[in-house]
């Protein structure tokens, strides 16, 4: 049998795909770093079995699966196939068993289905939010004309009329006016154009956690839970913030602030093999703004990040627009889940292989 060494494990570690290879005897010589993000553990000096990780009906399968590419020295594939761990979480995948000869290794691919559905649903959401804001954008540029031509007439007429109660109407006339043309403006200004340089994630999230307790004046339970280990970033710090603040301003309009029991919390972490954009990327920075609000409804989840959609008498529905768009122009994305009790919106953020040098180095 060849020695594993032998194994350009640089070009397999970028692959999304989880690779598992085996040898004769089914233990396990290596995995690669998304089977490492799925459970799977390379112990080069205990080498165990494959089956350690499975229930016996999954471990007796995929065993099966083995025996027949070993006869037929060819790959065996399984589709949708129920993966069911020792602890009895379960998963779907496509499953392929491959045989080398050469090498008498026994190589086992994974990829979820789930995944999948997850790249579906990333890219059908990036592609409804850009529809969206440039929907937005075109009735907000049609919308600003007329709102010039009404502020206007009513400065004239404010000029014209001396009496206090049409001076009172026409004011409030002027006002609504200029805050209606404050939100048109928002929305056909882009984001600005980004200073990009490296800046760090958990210095940029101490400034959300200070402006947000400020905005309060007083302290609420606001929680951090960091990962200190995560590289710097490269982005625009300052856009950055703005993003984050929005979202946890959002939350911060969700929940009781005066209950001692709720909170919210805003924690970072490296995340494997996840889709932004349509496109899965194998090692990204994720931050989570968790809160244990109502939720959102179900009704409106799937436009939360449409310019003017809010579920607040006083919202103007651009905060998780703007958010979007800040994070859209760093390569990212934001999704988010959401029931009564639960809500989480997580920024996901590409790593580079320079950004994660440091960290392998480390």
């Amino acid at each position: 049998m060849a020695d594993i060494k032998q194994l350009d494990t640089g070009l397999l570690n970028h692959l999304n795909t989880e690779i598992i290879i085996l040898d004769e005897s089914l233990s396990i010589l290596w995995v690669n770093d998304s089977a490492l993000a799925n459970g799977w553990i390379n112990d080069t000096k205990n080498q165990s079995s494959y089956s350690k990780f499975f229930c016996p009906k999954t471990e007796q399968e995929i065993k099966r699966v083995i025996n027949m590419a070993i006869k037929d020295r060819k790959s065996v594939t399984k589709r949708d196939f129920e993966l069911i761990s020792n602890n009895n979480a379960s998963r779907e995948v496509d499953l392929t068993v491959s045989f080398s000869p050469k090498y008498e290794w026994i190589i086992i691919e994974v990829m979820s289905v789930d995944n999948l559905n997850k790249i579906i649903d990333s890219s059908k959401m990036a592609s409804s939010q850009k529809i969206a804001a440039n929907l937005a954008r075109t009735l907000a540029h049609e919308v600003k004309n007329p709102l010039s031509g009404i502020k206007g007439s009513a400065q004239l007429l404010n000029s014209k009329l001396n009496d206090t109660f049409s001076s009172k109407f026409l004011k409030i006339i002027i006002d609504e006016t200029d805050r209606l043309n404050s939100i048109v403006s928002k929305i056909l200004t882009p984001p600005k154009k980004p200073n990009l340089e490296p800046f760090n994630i958990h210095s940029a999230l101490e400034r959300v956690h200070s402006l947000a307790l400020a905005e309060q004046n007083k302290n609420f339970n606001l929680i951090r839970d960091y990962d200190p280990s995560i590289p710097d970033i490269y982005g625009d710090e300052n856009l950055f913030i703005h993003a984050v603040l929005n979202i946890v301003k959002n939350a911060m309009q969700a929940i009781n602030i005066e209950n001692e029991e709720s909170f919210i919390t805003i924690s970072s972490r490296i995340a494997y093999s996840k889709p932004i954009n349509g496109k899965v990327f194998s090692t990204i920075c994720q931050i989570d703004i968790i809160d244990n609000g109502p939720g959102i409804p179900a009704d409106i989840q799937e436009q939360v990040f449409f310019p003017m959609m809010s579920t607040k008498d006083d919202g103007s529905g651009l905060g998780l627009s703007i958010a979007q768009d800040i994070i859209r122009i760093h390569g990212g994305s934001i999704a988010f889940s959401s029931k009564p009790g639960n809500t989480i919106f997580s920024i996901l953020l590409p790593m580079s292989a320079i950004q994660l040098k440091g960290v392998a180095n480390a």
